[in-house]
């Protein structure tokens, strides 16, 4: 069996591997543009912190273990179309058949219209060039004063690179708060205080007109300038569906797939930040342009080509960061969005420690929490803290996949230490403080 992967990132280059091993005997193709196979784009912004040494730091594995996995690679090569009738891939190197094809073609930076954008100073960060050019800069110039377009995930990392580098930071945000589709006010807003703290000011509610020079030397901001050396584009990013799209396959703003991550065309997979699933809230298709899930969809996509009956579930896009030492924590739906996609839920928050309060060390953490009233069920937690936000959350993710009932969650049996978490845990209050919206 031939099967040709498309894309040598974090959902393809994971697929090759699950599927050597499920099949030790089928001829693996990957054809990739860039030069070398999987690397962490989360790490990024901590290269630029210097916190981690050099790009390549965040190479997971040498192109040569995965040609020592007998897996053929085709890099540095870009892929022009695909002939689904003939079963062949068309590159800029030649031909390649399949017998089953696997797009994980990702995604690329959004770049709004916006007038001088494209001036020396401006960049996305989404791959390690990005890095290297960003460094580069920053070494010649030695800006001092940066700005990020953009207070998703992203943007603020980058902002946290900046100032840990002595820039002063400015984020400009569309909305009215940061990480808008991730957390409601109320949770941003402990965000916000604690960036604001390191020297990261924001102005939320306006665009950017305009960039001015180059190298840059002024942003406009609704009606006014601002002094700025550097510029974050982190507006999002877009699946690449072109590929597809061309060649015939059903697209929206991703590349549709059924339940085993088949396209259109059952011969042709798709997988990774391009891949249209389904929300685990909702019921619609959404995006999932997360690590963690270009792994889970590689799994399945390599099993079920393998002949197992799996399937990928609908995703919470459970989610975690850390900026200046705040950990925070999200999964499911906020509450905000409940109340757009007229949802009546139960919130319950609390605000608390990650120790009892008699021993010394324990750092605040709030918790909230959203249940759906109809069936009483868990879709959404944010939680903001100093330290161990990360169990707390695949905690109330996982319970949430399961379809955890708020009494689940108040009733859940925690493990306790003095040193270590109270006895009755935050995630447990918080939805003790739900369960009275009930009654």
């Amino acid at each position: 069996m031939k099967v040709v992967v498309v894309g040598s990132g974090t959902a393809g280059s994971n697929f090759a591997l699950f599927m050597r091993k499920l099949d030790r005997k089928a001829e693996i193709t990957v054809i990739g543009k860039e030069p070398t196979m999987q690397y962490s784009p989360c790490a990024l912004p901590h290269v630029i912190s210097g916190t981690i040494a050099k790009p390549e730091d965040v190479i997971v594995f040498p192109n040569e273990f995965y040609e020592k996995q007998k897996i053929n690679l085709m890099l540095n090569t870009e892929v022009k179309s695909i002939d689904r009738e003939r079963k062949v891939v068309i590159t800029d190197k030649g031909e390649v058949p399949y017998d089953k094809l696997v797009l994980a073609v990702g995604s690329k930076a959004f770049v709004p219209p916006i007038k001088g954008v494209e001036n020396e100073g401006v960049f996305t960060l989404k791959s390690l060039d990005d890095v290297r050019r960003i460094k580069a800069y920053i070494a010649e110039r030695k800006p001092k004063k940066a700005l990020v377009i953009g207070a998703g995930l992203i943007g603020l990392e980058g902002a946290e690179a900046f100032a840990k580098l002595g820039m002063e930071v400015l984020v400009v945000e569309l909305m009215d708060r940061l990480m808008p589709t991730m957390l409601d006010k109320d949770t941003a807003k402990l965000v916000q205080e604690e960036m604001e703290k390191h020297g990261v000011s924001f102005r939320f509610g306006v665009g950017v007109g305009e960039i001015v020079g180059s190298p840059i030397r002024a942003v406009k901001i609704g009606d006014e300038e601002v002094e700025a050396d550097l510029v974050l584009v982190a507006t999002g990013v877009r699946a690449n569906v072109d590929l597809a799209k061309n060649a015939g396959l059903e697209v929206n703003r991703g590349i549709v797939v059924n339940e085993h991550l088949q396209t259109s065309d059952p011969e042709v997979y798709a997988i990774g930040d391009c891949a249209e699933v389904i929300d685990a809230v909702t019921g619609e298709r959404t995006l999932s342009q997360l690590g963690t899930t270009a792994v889970r969809m590689a799994k399945v996509a390599a099993e079920h080509i393998a002949g197992k009956d799996v399937s990928f579930r609908p995703v919470f896009n459970t989610t975690i960061t850390e900026l200046f030492g705040l950990e925070i924590g999200t999964f499911g739906i906020t509450e905000e969005r409940a109340k757009k996609e007229g949802i009546d839920v139960a919130v319950g928050k609390f605000k608390g420690s990650t120790k009892p309060e008699y021993y010394p060390g324990g750092k605040p953490i709030t918790v909230k929490v959203i249940f759906r009233k109809s069936d009483r069920r868990l879709i959404g937690a944010q939680i903001v803290g100093g330290e161990r936000v990360w169990g707390r959350i695949m905690t109330l993710s996982a319970l949430a996949q399961k379809g955890a009932t708020v009494e689940d969650v108040v009733y859940l049996e925690t493990a306790y230490a003095p040193p270590v978490s109270p006895t009755i845990d935050p995630i447990s209050v918080a939805a003790e403080m739900a369960l009275r919206r009930f009654r």
